[in-house]
C-alpha cells in the first residue's frame, strides 16, 4: 500500500496535464461578445462601453503584441516542450501512446 499525498502542487500538475490533454484533443476557437450599450437598445453604439470591454478581456494588449511582432500565441509543440517538466511522468507516457 503506498501512501499518496495530495498537495497544492501536484493538484496544479494533474490540472496542467488535464488541460494540455484537453487542448490536445480539441482545436479551439474563441468568441468575444460585446455589448454595445446598456440600455439594450438596437440602434445604441457606447463607443467607451466597447473599448473598456475590449481593454478588460485582454484584446487591445493582444493586438499591442501582436503589431510589435511578437507572437501572441504558442502552437502546442512549443507549450509541451516549455512545460513539459510540470507533467507527471505517468500522463507524459499516455501522451507518447
Amino acid at each position: 500500500r503506498t501512501l499518496e499525498i495530495d498537495t497544492v502542487g501536484l493538484r496544479f500538475q494533474k490540472s496542467l496535464a488535464d488541460l494540455s490533454r484537453d487542448i490536445g484533443n480539441t482545436k479551439p476557437t474563441f468568441i468575444r461578445c460585446l455589448k454595445p450599450n446598456d440600455e439594450q437598445k438596437s440602434t445604441n453604439v457606447d463607443r467607451p462601453r466597447l473599448v473598456d470591454q475590449l481593454r478588460y478581456c485582454g484584446v487591445l494588449d493582444a493586438v499591442r503584441v501582436a503589431r510589435a511582432g511578437y507572437p501572441v500565441r504558442l502552437p502546442h509543440e512549443a507549450f509541451l516542450r516549455r512545460y513539459a517538466t510540470i507533467i507527471p511522468s505517468s500522463e507524459k507516457e499516455e501522451q507518447e501512446d
